[in-house]
């Protein structure tokens, strides 16, 4: 539960306030891929237990450790949507149903008990209309957000990471450039 609410928490701070704002934006993983380095733990070590996330389907979990070895290159990329990877559909929420999300996130929004994602990962695997609509209204959301301009904010280099600090200089025509 700890790790859905931290994820809820985060979308609100930016104010997507929605429980539907996350469970919608996430099915946006029903295109892309995620290195073996992000989903390894998960399949061998889940929680410092020495053992697999119990959440993963056994299958599922069979494909992956084909994939992703304990000790291979953890650059391998594993599709977020090993059925209809290339398809913008509903099937990533049928995924999650049958213990088939490839990141813990993902897994959580159904897995974790008494969660208020639960409801709609089973509304929006059932009905592809309605994820469409609740997808396409949290992108409106997510697109009315007010971004950090100036040197407020930051372009990462790497969306995963907080660019290293550097100078900064100002030019005449008031863009921003690190040096």
């Amino acid at each position: 539960m700890f790790l859905v609410i931290s994820v809820l928490s985060s979308f609100a701070l930016v104010g997507l306030n929605r429980t539907s704002d996350l469970v919608a934006l996430s099915g946006a993983h029903t295109f892309g891929r995620a290195q073996c380095q992000l989903v390894t733990p998960r399949l061998y070590n889940f929680n410092n237990t020495n053992g697999p996330d119990p959440s993963i389907d056994t299958t599922y979990l069979t494909q992956l450790r084909a994939l992703c070895p304990e000790n291979g290159d953890g650059t391998v990329v594993a599709n977020f949507d090993p059925v209809t990877p290339n398809t913008f559909d509903n099937q990533y929420y049928t995924n999650l149903r049958n213990g088939r999300g490839l990141i813990q996130s993902d897994q959580e929004l159904f897995s974790t008990p008494q969660a208020d994602t639960i409801p709609l990962v089973e509304q929006y695997s059932s009905n592809r209309s309605v994820f469409f609509k609740a997808f396409v209204e949290a992108m409106i959301r997510m697109g009315d957000l007010q971004p950090l301009t100036g040197n407020q904010g930051q372009i990462r280099l790497n969306c995963r990471v907080v660019n290293p600090r550097r100078s900064v200089e100002n030019d005449d025509d008031g863009v921003v450039s690190s040096i």
